[in-house]
């Protein structure tokens, strides 16, 4: 198949997907294998990267690694495309970033299939740069994004056996994949669209709760939490508890805090979001339902967070897949949840799960 016709067709795509440009992460559906993705990213390249050797994680269902930018320069008449700058204020038009980093993750959908991530991880400036430059609310402009994605859409290795030719042939896209790839990139910038237009609160609670900002320590007690939130817990039975109990705080309607002990020496606290707003009041910047998976291991990369897929019980019959990102912090052992593709749970506990 030429792939001029793939470029127009992926090129409607991109045009479904220009409202995502200032977004700080992309995400879209390639219809090849991600093994043929984790062999081709290493690749890309542009006027600013560098052939420096990365980090890459990959289990058999997923993969990420980064694409960096380096010596990117700003002023009045040489804005850079790939970033849109915020400056302090006072700060002159002239500034200079050494490296931004953007993190790139692949997810199998099915064999020939692949869900591909790009979200903005770090941005460096030079030493003179620093105080000027606001790397909080700096964000990409969606240029490399789609540098990347049609670069992985598009991109063969070159061909230096009959082996390699026929591996090629075979991870071409059929007609049939372009459009259920075209699909479902309208329906993700619909998602996206629709998510827009989610309400964002903050909980007083929440607020209460972390009034440190940074997750509550172990040892604690039950007490504590109680004079935190003002509210008096329920204890229903619990037969593998300490005495027999356990804590629970029912919040603002939306909210699920329980607090136990074990009689294995486990003791840990969870805190399940059910509303459908998005809700911020928690350490270090996470929102629920809004904080994805791959935005919270990039967050917490300093304390080795892993990302990974596991099963849970839905009843007696039924289990379902639910995406984690685990690390270790302060002596504890923290695990987000993300039911929705969104954050909706926390479970911290002096014991790994």
């Amino acid at each position: 198949m030429k792939f001029k016709l793939d470029h127009k067709i992926f090129t409607l795509i991109g045009m479904l997907c220009c409202s995502l440009s200032f977004a700080q992460k992309v995400e879209f559906t390639v219809p090849k294998s991600i093994d043929v993705l984790e062999n081709i990213i290493f690749d890309f390249q542009n006027d600013f990267t560098k052939p420096i050797a990365v980090d890459a994680a990959a289990t058999p269902d997923d993969f990420s690694t980064t694409v960096d930018l380096f010596d990117l320069k700003y002023d009045d008449n040489n804005k850079n495309p790939y970033l849109n700058l915020a400056l302090n204020k006072g700060a002159k038009a002239k500034q200079f970033i050494e490296r931004a980093s953007w993190t790139v993750t692949f997810k199998k959908i099915s064999k020939k299939s692949t869900k591909v991530s790009i979200d903005i991880e770090s941005i460096i400036p030079d030493r003179w740069s620093k105080k000027e430059v606001d790397v909080k609310l700096t964000q990409s402009t969606g240029k490399v994004e789609n540098e990347i994605k049609e670069f992985l859409l598009h991109y063969k290795k070159p061909k230096s056996s009959s082996a390699h030719a026929t591996a090629d042939a075979a991870a071409e896209p059929t007609a049939e994949q372009i459009a259920a790839a075209e699909a479902q990139a309208v329906a993700q910038m619909a998602e996206l669209e629709n998510r827009k237009i989610i309400q964002k609160t903050t909980s007083k609670k929440l607020q209460a709760l972390f009034s440190k900002k940074q997750f509550i320590t172990l040892p604690t007690t039950a007490d504590s939490f109680t004079k935190l939130l003002q509210i008096q817990p329920t204890e229903p039975e619990c037969e593998d508890c300490k005495g027999g109990k356990y804590s629970s705080w029912d919040i603002e309607d939306v909210f699920n805090l329980i607090y136990a002990k074990m009689n294995d020496g486990q003791e840990y606290y969870a805190l399940q979001y059910y509303g459908d707003k998005k809700v911020s009041g928690l350490p270090y910047g996470l929102v629920f339902n809004e904080s994805s998976p791959s935005e919270c291991k990039a967050k917490f990369e300093r304390y080795n967070a892993q990302l990974y897929q596991t099963a849970v019980e839905v009843d007696a019959n039924t289990s379902s897949a639910l995406t984690v990102v685990t690390f270790k912090m302060n002596g504890s052992f923290i695990r987000l949840e993300f039911g929705n593709q969104y954050l909706t749970r926390l479970h911290v506990s002096n014991k790994e799960q």
